[in-house]
Protein backbone atom coordinates (compact mmCIF):
# COMPACT_ATOMS: atom_id res chain seq x y z
CA UNK A 1 0.00 0.00 0.00
CA UNK A 2 1.37 3.45 -1.02
CA UNK A 3 0.41 6.58 -1.27
CA UNK A 4 -0.95 7.95 -5.11
CA UNK A 5 2.36 9.97 -5.61
CA UNK A 6 4.68 9.86 -8.36
CA UNK A 7 3.14 6.06 -9.08
CA UNK A 8 4.90 5.35 -12.64
CA UNK A 9 4.01 3.18 -15.06
CA UNK A 10 5.51 -0.65 -14.77
CA UNK A 11 6.64 -0.74 -17.83
CA UNK A 12 7.81 2.06 -18.79
CA UNK A 13 9.63 2.42 -15.07
CA UNK A 14 11.68 -1.16 -16.19
CA UNK A 15 12.44 0.49 -19.18
CA UNK A 16 14.12 2.95 -17.73
CA UNK A 17 15.38 1.31 -15.26
CA UNK A 18 17.35 -1.18 -17.75
CA UNK A 19 18.59 1.98 -19.65
CA UNK A 20 20.04 3.22 -16.68
CA UNK A 21 21.80 0.15 -15.94
CA UNK A 22 25.39 0.90 -17.36
CA UNK A 23 25.30 3.95 -14.74
CA UNK A 24 24.00 1.61 -11.95
CA UNK A 25 26.96 -0.82 -12.63
CA UNK A 26 29.81 1.69 -12.58
CA UNK A 27 27.70 3.10 -9.07
CA UNK A 28 27.56 -0.53 -7.85
CA UNK A 29 31.32 -0.93 -8.86
CA UNK A 30 32.56 2.22 -7.08
CA UNK A 31 30.98 0.90 -4.21
CA UNK A 32 32.27 -2.32 -3.87
CA UNK A 33 35.30 -1.13 -4.22
CA UNK A 34 35.39 1.38 -1.40
CA UNK A 35 34.16 -1.84 0.52
CA UNK A 36 36.61 -4.22 -0.96
CA UNK A 37 39.46 -1.98 0.32
CA UNK A 38 38.55 -1.92 4.13
CA UNK A 39 38.08 -5.77 4.07
CA UNK A 40 41.51 -6.56 6.17
CA UNK A 41 41.26 -10.62 6.62
CA UNK A 42 38.17 -11.61 5.86
CA UNK A 43 38.32 -15.23 5.19
CA UNK A 44 37.84 -15.82 1.50
CA UNK A 45 35.79 -19.00 0.37
CA UNK A 46 36.11 -20.26 -3.66
CA UNK A 47 38.34 -22.18 -5.80
CA UNK A 48 41.59 -22.62 -4.96
CA UNK A 49 44.50 -24.94 -3.86
CA UNK A 50 44.57 -26.17 -0.14
CA UNK A 51 47.15 -28.05 1.05
CA UNK A 52 46.67 -31.54 1.19
CA UNK A 53 49.22 -34.13 1.40
CA UNK A 54 52.84 -34.45 -0.01
CA UNK A 55 53.96 -37.75 -2.12
CA UNK A 56 56.48 -38.95 -4.17
CA UNK A 57 57.80 -37.37 -7.74
CA UNK A 58 56.16 -39.92 -10.59
CA UNK A 59 57.26 -39.60 -14.13
CA UNK A 60 55.06 -37.76 -15.66
CA UNK A 61 53.56 -35.33 -12.88
CA UNK A 62 54.01 -31.58 -14.07
CA UNK A 63 57.12 -30.67 -12.48
CA UNK A 64 55.27 -27.25 -11.48
CA UNK A 65 53.74 -29.32 -8.74
CA UNK A 66 57.08 -30.29 -6.89
CA UNK A 67 57.70 -28.28 -3.76
CA UNK A 68 61.27 -27.88 -4.56
CA UNK A 69 61.77 -26.99 -0.01
CA UNK A 70 60.16 -29.91 0.88
CA UNK A 71 62.25 -32.01 -1.68
CA UNK A 72 65.92 -30.37 -0.01
CA UNK A 73 65.15 -32.31 2.81
CA UNK A 74 65.23 -35.47 1.35
CA UNK A 75 67.12 -37.62 -0.98
CA UNK A 76 63.12 -38.07 -2.82
CA UNK A 77 61.86 -35.41 -4.83
CA UNK A 78 58.05 -34.65 -3.41
CA UNK A 79 54.89 -33.22 -5.18
CA UNK A 80 52.36 -31.00 -3.33
CA UNK A 81 49.38 -32.52 -4.25
CA UNK A 82 45.89 -29.91 -3.06
CA UNK A 83 42.63 -30.53 -2.51
CA UNK A 84 40.25 -28.81 -4.87
CA UNK A 85 37.51 -26.35 -3.00
CA UNK A 86 34.52 -25.29 -4.96
CA UNK A 87 33.37 -22.48 -5.40
CA UNK A 88 29.44 -21.43 -3.77
CA UNK A 89 26.62 -20.37 -5.82
CA UNK A 90 24.64 -17.14 -4.58
CA UNK A 91 21.66 -16.33 -6.05
CA UNK A 92 19.96 -12.42 -5.72
CA UNK A 93 16.36 -11.70 -6.23
CA UNK A 94 15.74 -8.45 -6.65
CA UNK A 95 11.86 -7.93 -6.49
CA UNK A 96 11.45 -5.13 -9.33
CA UNK A 97 7.88 -5.18 -8.67
CA UNK A 98 5.37 -1.88 -9.29
CA UNK A 99 5.63 -0.43 -5.62
CA UNK A 100 9.67 -0.69 -6.13
CA UNK A 101 9.96 2.49 -8.69
CA UNK A 102 7.84 4.40 -6.49
CA UNK A 103 9.92 7.39 -4.80
CA UNK A 104 8.11 10.10 -2.64
CA UNK A 105 10.64 12.42 -3.43
CA UNK A 106 11.47 13.14 -7.12
CA UNK A 107 15.14 13.80 -6.28
CA UNK A 108 15.79 10.76 -4.43
CA UNK A 109 16.04 7.74 -5.56
CA UNK A 110 13.65 4.82 -6.51
CA UNK A 111 13.47 1.81 -4.85
CA UNK A 112 13.88 -0.47 -7.80
CA UNK A 113 17.20 1.52 -8.79
CA UNK A 114 18.98 1.33 -4.82
CA UNK A 115 17.52 -2.81 -4.49
CA UNK A 116 19.91 -2.84 -8.41
CA UNK A 117 22.90 -0.89 -6.15
CA UNK A 118 23.27 -3.31 -3.30
CA UNK A 119 22.71 -6.63 -6.13
CA UNK A 120 24.96 -5.99 -7.79
CA UNK A 121 28.04 -4.29 -5.49
CA UNK A 122 26.98 -7.46 -3.42
CA UNK A 123 27.59 -9.85 -6.82
CA UNK A 124 30.80 -8.25 -7.68
CA UNK A 125 32.05 -8.67 -4.25
CA UNK A 126 31.41 -11.94 -4.71
CA UNK A 127 32.69 -12.79 -7.85
CA UNK A 128 35.52 -11.24 -7.52
CA UNK A 129 35.82 -13.75 -4.30
CA UNK A 130 35.77 -16.91 -6.62
CA UNK A 131 31.82 -17.13 -6.07
CA UNK A 132 29.28 -18.08 -8.60
CA UNK A 133 26.55 -15.15 -8.60
CA UNK A 134 23.15 -16.26 -10.49
CA UNK A 135 19.63 -14.63 -11.12
CA UNK A 136 16.18 -16.10 -11.17
CA UNK A 137 15.72 -15.12 -14.99
CA UNK A 138 13.70 -18.70 -16.77
CA UNK A 139 17.73 -19.41 -18.18
CA UNK A 140 18.78 -19.35 -14.17
CA UNK A 141 21.65 -17.42 -15.76
CA UNK A 142 24.84 -17.39 -13.62
CA UNK A 143 28.25 -15.47 -14.44
CA UNK A 144 31.34 -16.52 -12.60
CA UNK A 145 33.38 -12.92 -13.39
CA UNK A 146 33.16 -9.34 -12.14
CA UNK A 147 33.16 -8.17 -15.97
CA UNK A 148 29.84 -9.56 -16.92
CA UNK A 149 27.76 -7.44 -14.05
CA UNK A 150 25.75 -6.24 -17.01
CA UNK A 151 24.45 -8.96 -18.18
CA UNK A 152 23.48 -10.35 -14.50
CA UNK A 153 21.49 -6.95 -14.22
CA UNK A 154 19.81 -7.76 -17.66
CA UNK A 155 18.96 -10.96 -15.95
CA UNK A 156 17.96 -10.09 -12.79
CA UNK A 157 15.46 -7.97 -14.49
CA UNK A 158 13.84 -10.83 -16.44
CA UNK A 159 13.31 -12.75 -13.06
CA UNK A 160 10.18 -12.78 -11.52
CA UNK A 161 8.86 -9.58 -9.54
CA UNK A 162 6.65 -11.00 -6.97
CA UNK A 163 7.80 -13.23 -4.28
CA UNK A 164 4.63 -14.28 -3.10
CA UNK A 165 3.74 -15.46 -6.72
CA UNK A 166 6.94 -16.40 -8.27
CA UNK A 167 8.47 -18.03 -5.22
CA UNK A 168 6.61 -21.53 -6.36
CA UNK A 169 8.71 -21.55 -9.45
CA UNK A 170 12.49 -20.49 -7.81
CA UNK A 171 14.42 -23.69 -7.51
CA UNK A 172 17.77 -22.69 -6.64
CA UNK A 173 19.20 -26.19 -6.01
CA UNK A 174 20.36 -27.53 -2.29
CA UNK A 175 23.06 -26.02 0.16
CA UNK A 176 23.31 -22.53 -1.71
CA UNK A 177 22.33 -18.81 -0.77
CA UNK A 178 19.56 -17.25 -1.65
CA UNK A 179 19.76 -13.36 -1.47
CA UNK A 180 16.00 -11.78 -2.13
CA UNK A 181 15.73 -7.68 -2.15
CA UNK A 182 12.86 -5.78 -2.06
CA UNK A 183 10.22 -3.87 -0.46
CA UNK A 184 7.79 -6.84 0.38
CA UNK A 185 4.86 -4.56 0.02
CA UNK A 186 2.54 -7.68 -1.25
CA UNK A 187 3.23 -9.03 1.92
CA UNK A 188 1.60 -5.89 3.64
CA UNK A 189 -1.93 -7.59 4.28
CA UNK A 190 -1.61 -9.29 7.81
CA UNK A 191 -3.25 -13.04 5.56
CA UNK A 192 0.12 -12.90 3.47
CA UNK A 193 3.79 -13.67 4.82
CA UNK A 194 7.07 -15.04 3.13
CA UNK A 195 7.31 -17.88 5.69
CA UNK A 196 5.85 -20.25 3.66
CA UNK A 197 8.12 -19.84 0.44
CA UNK A 198 11.29 -19.40 3.02
CA UNK A 199 10.27 -22.83 4.53
CA UNK A 200 10.38 -24.28 1.05
CA UNK A 201 13.93 -22.89 0.55
CA UNK A 202 14.90 -23.53 3.47
CA UNK A 203 13.88 -27.50 3.26
CA UNK A 204 16.86 -27.50 0.70
CA UNK A 205 19.53 -26.57 2.75
CA UNK A 206 19.78 -23.33 1.70
CA UNK A 207 21.20 -20.08 3.61
CA UNK A 208 19.77 -16.45 2.81
CA UNK A 209 19.10 -13.02 4.11
CA UNK A 210 15.96 -10.69 3.35
CA UNK A 211 16.83 -7.46 2.81
CA UNK A 212 14.35 -4.60 2.76
CA UNK A 213 14.04 -1.40 0.86
CA UNK A 214 11.76 1.46 1.84
CA UNK A 215 11.23 4.54 1.05
CA UNK A 216 11.58 7.18 4.32
CA UNK A 217 7.82 7.94 3.56
CA UNK A 218 6.94 4.24 4.02
CA UNK A 219 8.42 4.28 7.76
CA UNK A 220 7.71 7.75 8.96
CA UNK A 221 5.66 10.01 6.37
CA UNK A 222 5.58 13.33 6.09
CA UNK A 223 2.32 14.31 4.05
CA UNK A 224 -0.41 16.22 5.22
CA UNK A 225 -4.14 16.76 3.90
CA UNK A 226 -5.67 14.83 1.66
CA UNK A 227 -3.70 11.67 0.76
CA UNK A 228 -4.91 8.49 -1.57
CA UNK A 229 -3.44 5.80 -1.22
CA UNK A 230 -3.88 2.80 -4.07
CA UNK A 231 -2.92 -0.41 -4.99
CA UNK A 232 -0.38 -2.17 -7.52
CA UNK A 233 -3.35 -1.71 -10.15
CA UNK A 234 -3.99 2.02 -9.28
CA UNK A 235 -6.80 1.62 -7.65
CA UNK A 236 -7.45 3.59 -4.75
CA UNK A 237 -8.12 1.35 -1.35
CA UNK A 238 -8.35 4.53 1.26
CA UNK A 239 -8.69 8.08 1.55
CA UNK A 240 -7.42 10.37 4.17
CA UNK A 241 -8.81 14.00 4.34
CA UNK A 242 -6.42 14.75 6.68
CA UNK A 243 -3.49 12.95 6.95
CA UNK A 244 -2.14 13.63 10.31
CA UNK A 245 -4.39 12.99 12.50
CA UNK A 246 -3.44 9.41 11.08
CA UNK A 247 0.42 9.53 11.10
CA UNK A 248 0.84 7.87 14.24
CA UNK A 249 -1.15 4.87 13.29
CA UNK A 250 0.50 4.63 10.35
CA UNK A 251 3.51 4.51 11.79
CA UNK A 252 2.92 1.79 14.18
CA UNK A 253 1.47 -0.35 11.32
CA UNK A 254 4.30 0.03 9.19
CA UNK A 255 6.41 -1.13 12.27
CA UNK A 256 4.67 -4.29 12.72
CA UNK A 257 4.38 -5.03 8.87
CA UNK A 258 8.11 -4.90 9.11
CA UNK A 259 8.48 -7.17 12.48
CA UNK A 260 6.74 -9.73 10.10
CA UNK A 261 9.16 -9.58 7.64
CA UNK A 262 11.79 -9.72 9.98
CA UNK A 263 10.70 -12.62 12.11
CA UNK A 264 9.80 -14.47 9.01
CA UNK A 265 13.56 -14.60 8.20
CA UNK A 266 15.43 -15.05 11.36
CA UNK A 267 12.61 -17.89 12.21
CA UNK A 268 13.91 -19.63 9.25
CA UNK A 269 17.47 -18.68 10.29
CA UNK A 270 18.38 -16.20 7.57
CA UNK A 271 19.55 -12.36 8.18
CA UNK A 272 16.85 -9.68 8.23
CA UNK A 273 18.22 -5.99 7.45
CA UNK A 274 16.69 -2.96 6.45
CA UNK A 275 17.67 -0.58 4.13
CA UNK A 276 16.10 3.48 3.89
CA UNK A 277 16.57 4.55 0.60
CA UNK A 278 18.11 8.51 1.97
CA UNK A 279 20.87 6.77 3.51
CA UNK A 280 23.86 5.30 2.27
CA UNK A 281 23.79 1.61 1.25
CA UNK A 282 27.42 0.61 2.52
CA UNK A 283 26.41 0.03 5.76
CA UNK A 284 24.07 -2.46 4.66
CA UNK A 285 26.20 -3.91 1.97
CA UNK A 286 29.21 -4.61 4.17
CA UNK A 287 26.45 -6.69 6.78
CA UNK A 288 25.13 -8.69 4.34
CA UNK A 289 28.52 -9.55 3.17
CA UNK A 290 30.37 -10.25 6.07
CA UNK A 291 27.65 -12.11 7.02
CA UNK A 292 26.76 -14.74 4.21
CA UNK A 293 30.82 -15.12 3.57
CA UNK A 294 31.46 -15.89 7.14
CA UNK A 295 28.82 -17.66 8.56
CA UNK A 296 29.03 -21.66 8.05
CA UNK A 297 26.78 -23.23 5.42
CA UNK A 298 23.62 -25.67 6.31
CA UNK A 299 24.86 -29.16 6.29
CA UNK A 300 22.78 -32.02 6.92
CA UNK A 301 21.44 -31.44 10.12
CA UNK A 302 24.04 -28.81 11.60
CA UNK A 303 22.32 -25.72 11.93
CA UNK A 304 23.81 -22.26 12.12
CA UNK A 305 24.15 -19.67 14.69
CA UNK A 306 21.34 -17.38 14.77
CA UNK A 307 21.52 -14.30 12.38
CA UNK A 308 22.34 -10.94 13.09
CA UNK A 309 18.91 -9.14 12.72
CA UNK A 310 19.86 -6.22 11.50
CA UNK A 311 18.29 -3.11 11.85
CA UNK A 312 15.05 -2.99 14.05
CA UNK A 313 12.17 -1.58 12.20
Amino acid sequence: MVPARNLPDQIAAARSLAARLPQLVDESRRMATALRSGLHGNRKVGPGSDFWQFRPYIAGDPTGQIDWRRSARSDKTYIRQTEWQASHTYWIWPLFGMSSFWASDAKGPPKADRMMVIALALADLLLRNGETVGAFDPPHSRITVHDQLAKLGHAMLAAPSDMDAGGNNIHPGRRHTVLIVGDFLEFAPLERAPAPILRRLVHNQNDGALIQVLDPAECTPDFAGRIDFTNTNDTVIFRSEKFEDLRAEFIHRSRKWRGRIRDAAMASQWLYDQHITDQSPSQTLLALYQHITERPVRSGKTTASPPNAGHRP
